[in-house]
């Protein structure tokens, strides 16, 4: 009987084992997830913007600005939008809200200028708002 006892209690062991580790695992999978969300998918949002703002220089280096003698200002001006871009980026902030805050900011700043130094400047302003509405929505961030 003492054998038996033994492999009972070893069963019960490795059931309860498995048991512990299968939550575990579903802690630590929630925890993750949880401090991973708002940085990263804040930042994905941030490069998405930053190409938009690299596509802007390539229509500058075009002469698709209405002042060509002022290409070198609005691409001072552009790298400007994009060093605040990453000063955003470097804050890490896991509220949404200061996310949101200074995003719109930023691209309300980025909308004017885009309309008053390019050719159909508004069309062209346009464009990049449904291209990043379009890609707020694929990150899930129209959710928050």
């Amino acid at each position: 009987m003492a054998q038996n006892d033994l492999i009972i209690m070893a069963v019960a062991v490795l059931i309860v084992g498995v048991i512990l580790y299968k939550q575990i695992n579903k802690v630590t999978q929630n925890i993750t997830n949880d401090d991973e969300n708002p940085n990263l998918v804040y930042s994905r949002f941030c490069d998405a913007i930053d190409n938009q703002i690299d596509i802007l220089r390539q229509n500058t280096q075009e002469d698709m600005i209405l002042e060509p003698n002022k290409k070198d200002e609005i691409l001072e001006a552009l790298s400007d939008f994009s060093k605040e871009l990453v000063f955003i980026e470097s804050l890490n902030s896991k509220d949404s809200t200061q996310w949101q805050s200074k995003l719109f900011a930023l691209l309300s700043r980025l909308d004017s200028f885009v309309e008053s130094n390019f050719i159909n400047g508004e069309q062209l302003a346009r464009s990049i708002k449904e291209n990043l509405r379009d890609e707020f929505n694929r990150l899930g961030l129209d959710r928050d």
